[in-house]
Formats: structure tokens, C-alpha cells, sequence
């Protein structure tokens, strides 16, 4: 090792902590109705990118911001270039938080926010790693670039204008995962699924379901639902109700969530439930509160496309996490098995229902096969798929230079194997040809990324630093 990394990121320690809480302060959650030119997903996420960007200007880097959609902080020189993909943009906040997502909090050598763990905190320890690199006076004979991503957590729209205005690195990693490293990924078919309305009936005899709303973030498990039900006249009486609340309740116990039914006065009940959330690659780490709803309403006697809802939602996607009833299920020995995350899930009587869906699939298969068989399930259920968009599956060899590299210098901070990985999540690094995940989460830890309460361990942070500053000079030297 030429330099004591780790004694350099830790003497950073105070400052690393200066810039990182009102980084992480800043909502960089996606808004579009705050969208305009040059700021594409809207304020929070324009402020995000110019924070880094800012940083970067101060220390003496090259930068640009390209258009909004991305950007990037430069060291070094040569025709080869080495890229470190980060994001800034950050997922929804729910609820339940012990302090405010966007107020960092500092507990027990853990950093809490939205965005502490999903990137911001190791996107700003690639940064620090840089400078460190920079101010060691080490040469390298390649361009390091940090590259700046704005859409990650959405549609990777500012991948896709990076690749329009620069060309990007063939080689390079990005900090969004776990260590050793993640060399392969799991693909992503991300289909809406319409039911056009059909009323059946609106007579007082008739149950009728007016509306229902679950999730707001297609990777992830949803955490609530709010579903409004008409009553039939004969239903609509105190005891009835009292009976419905009470059945309503065990069907929640029994699957470890809570939520009530609140009689709207008008003939109506609002049905109300929490769940967990959890990261759409791992949708069985979460209990879908969507899905959960709606395998009770489904008991009730509804029509028309109400039922084809409920149908879809209770007796084909809940807890079918592997897309076993989708007609779907694989699996390949590289990243496992397919899995299924329901995560937006909408409804309204006079407008039909939308069930965005968020499907990994495993590396070593053929996408489009998956997406025939989808298009021929489709109408069984009575459904259209409204839109439709994939993303590619990543793996690079295990004996490719850059995991050679990487391992090489894992083991020197931790004395530890360099196990590879592979994950059903989707990282930047799937966007360059040797591209992987590294870190920033160490094994044994658990991740918060996506969740309520989201942190990061500052410690661990530094020692991320330290192998980010080795790992870039080891790949541009």
C-alpha cells in the first residue's frame, strides 16, 4: 500500500461530517411538478446535483453539469478513464421515523436520514476518496470521473442522456451496494397492468369498490393502502360493520400488520392498513400492505372490474413474491430466482385500476422470453399492459482485471476474502461494460436502504472512504 488510506479517511472524519448533513438535508425526493429547464426531476434533486458539483468546483476539479439529468467531478489525465457512478436522488419517506428524514440525525456513530445509506453517504465518501487521491500527489495515468446520477431510483433517464452528451468508461464501480463486490445483477421488466372499468351494478344492493391506493414507489414494497367501499343496504348497519372491523382486524393480525375500518357516515367504509416496507429486490423482506388489503376485500361479493382488481391483486400477486402465478418463475446459479415486487397499485371506480409491477430477473436469462410469457398471461387475467419498460442483467467474469483489482485491495483494508456477489438490485455499475457494486455496506450489516429510520455507520463510511481512495489509484496508477 503506498499511502495509510485508512488514517487519511479518518482524519477526515470532521469535515466528512461538515458537508454530509446538509447534503443529506436536502429533499432530492423526485418531483416533477417542480421540474423545469435544466432541473428535469425537480428542485430537491437539482440542489443534490449542485452540491456535489460545487464541492468539486472548490476543490480544484473539473465539473460539469450536463443539462441537469447528470454530471461529474474529474482527476487526472491520460486517454483511459476510470468511473465511480453515484446517485443523488433518493426513494419516498413514509412514515414512522424517530427523527425527520431530512433533519441527519447522529445516534450512537450512526448518521440517520433519507438518503444516509441510498447514496448520498457514499456517494460523498467516493468524493472525499478522490480528494484524498488528489492531495496524496500520487501519479495516475488515467482520468478518474465521478459520475452523478439524478434518476437512479426511478427510470435511469440521466443514464441515458450521459450516454447521449459523453461517452462513458468501460471500467469502474459504483459505491450503492454491499462489499466484497456484486458482479452480477439481476435485469428488471417493469410492466403497468390496466383493467379498463366495468361497472357492474350501481344499485344499494350492490358492494362496490370506489377506490383504492397502495404504494407510491415502483421498487419498493408498499407500506400503505386506503381503500373506500359502498355498502349495500343491507350491509350498512352497526352491527354488520362491527362484524366487518372485528373479521378485518384478524385478517391483519394474522399477517403481522395493523390498520382499521372507519365507517365514512355516507353509506361508506374506509379501509386503512400498514405494512413493512421493504427494497422491491427482496419484496419478501416486506409485507405489502396493497396486496394484504386486498386479499380481504376480495372475500366480499364484488363485481365487475372491482373483482378483476382484487383478483389480480389477491390471488395472483400477494405473497406470490416469485412470479410463480404470473406464469414467470426462474431461476439461474449467478443471481437466483425471479422475483416479483407490486409496487403501485391504483384504483377508481369510473377509471379503471394500474398495478405497476417491478420484476428482477436472474442474469443468465433471456428477458424477452419473460416478457412473451407475460403478454400471453395478460388477458387470462383480464388485463392490457399499458406500458412496458426492461433494463439489461449485468455480470462481469470473475477473473476480469477490475475484480482482480478490487479484490486485491478489499483484502488489504479487512484481511478478508473478497467473496463475489450477486444481487437482485440494479446499481450504475450495469451501465459500464467492467462495471460493478462495491460496498458501501460491509458483510453482516444490515441495510436501510429504502426503509423508515434509514441510516448509515459513520465508521463504516471512512473505511469505505479508505478503500474507494486505494481502489481508485490501484485502477488509474
Amino acid at each position: 500500500m503506498s499511502r495509510n488510506w485508512k488514517e487519511a479517511a479518518v482524519a477526515q472524519k470532521e469535515s466528512y461530517l461538515d458537508k454530509l448533513i446538509p447534503f443529506l438535508s436536502i429533499n432530492s425526493i423526485e418531483d416533477l411538478t417542480t421540474a423545469s429547464e435544466g432541473k428535469p426531476f425537480g428542485e430537491g434533486v437539482a440542489q443534490a446535483l449542485e452540491y456535489l458539483l460545487k464541492l468539486g468546483e472548490a476543490d480544484g476539479f473539473a465539473t460539469k453539469n450536463l443539462d441537469g439529468y447528470a454530471g461529474y467531478v474529474e482527476y487526472g489525465e491520460g486517454e483511459e478513464e476510470i468511473g465511480v457512478l453515484v446517485h443523488v436522488d433518493v426513494v419516498t419517506v413514509g412514515e414512522g421515523w424517530t427523527t425527520p428524514p431530512f433533519e441527519p440525525d447522529i445516534r450512537d456513530g450512526k448518521i440517520y436520514a433519507r438518503g444516509a445509506i441510498d447514496d448520498k453517504g457514499p456517494a460523498l465518501a467516493a468524493y472525499f476518496a478522490l480528494k484524498l487521491l488528489k492531495d496524496s500527489g500520487l501519479p495516475i495515468s488515467k482520468r478518474i470521473r465521478l459520475i452523478i446520477g439524478t434518476d437512479e431510483e426511478s427510470g435511469w433517464l440521466c443514464m441515458q442522456h450521459y450516454t447521449k452528451v459523453e461517452k462513458l468508461p468501460e471500467v469502474g464501480f459504483s459505491p450503492d451496494a454491499s462489499f466484497p463486490m456484486i458482479h452480477a445483477e439481476k435485469g428488471q421488466i417493469n410492466p403497468t397492468l390496466a383493467i379498463a372499468p366495468r361497472i357492474a351494478s350501481n344499485d344499494s344492493s350492490s358492494w362496490n369498490l370506489l377506490s383504492f391506493a397502495s404504494g407510491d414507489q415502483g421498487n419498493s414494497v408498499p407500506e400503505k393502502a386506503v381503500a373506500i367501499v359502498s355498502l349495500p343496504a343491507a350491509a350498512d348497519d352497526e352491527q354488520a360493520i362491527r362484524d366487518l372491523q372485528e373479521s378485518f382486524q384478524m385478517h391483519l393480525f394474522a399477517h403481522g400488520v395493523t390498520g382499521e375500518v372507519i365507517p365514512g357516515g355516507d353509506g361508506s367504509l374506509r379501509f386503512f392498513a400498514k405494512g413493512l416496507p421493504a427494497h422491491g429486490m427482496e419484496p419478501f423482506k416486506g409485507k405489502n400492505a396493497g396486496t394484504i388489503m386486498a386479499s380481504f376485500l376480495n372475500r366480499l361479493p364484488f363485481a365487475g372490474s372491482d373483482r378483476t382488481f382484487l383478483n389480480l391483486l389477491s390471488d395472483v400477486l400477494h405473497e406470490d413474491y416469485y412470479g410463480e402465478k404470473l406464469g414467470l418463475a426462474c431461476a439461474d446459479e449467478a443471481t437466483g430466482r425471479l422475483t416479483v415486487n407490486a409496487g403501485i397499485l391504483t384504483y377508481d371506480r369510473n377509471e379503471g385500476g394500474s398495478v405497476r409491477l417491478n420484476i428482477r430477473y436472474p442474469a443468465t436469462i433471456n428477458p424477452e422470453e419473460y416478457v412473451e410469457k407475460l403478454k400471453e398471461r395478460a388477458p387470462q387475467l383480464d388485463v392490457t399492459i399499458a406500458s412496458l419498460r426492461t433494463s439489461r442483467s449485468h455480470y462481469v467474469p470473475k477473473d476480469h482485471p477490475v475484480i482482480q483489482t478490487l479484490s486485491r485491495v478489499y483484502t488489504n483494508h479487512t484481511g478478508e476474502e473478497a467473496t463475489l456477489l450477486s444481487s437482485g438490485g440494479a446499481t450504475y455499475a450495469k451501465s459500464l461494460k467492467a462495471g460493478v457494486a462495491f460496498g458501501p455496506l460491509f458483510p453482516g450489516k444490515k441495510s436501510m436502504a429504502h426503509l423508515t429510520d434509514e441510516y448509515a455507520e459513520i465508521d463504516d463510511l471512512l473505511r469505505a472512504m479508505a478503500i474507494y481512495a486505494e481502489a481508485m489509484y490501484e485502477l488509474a496508477k
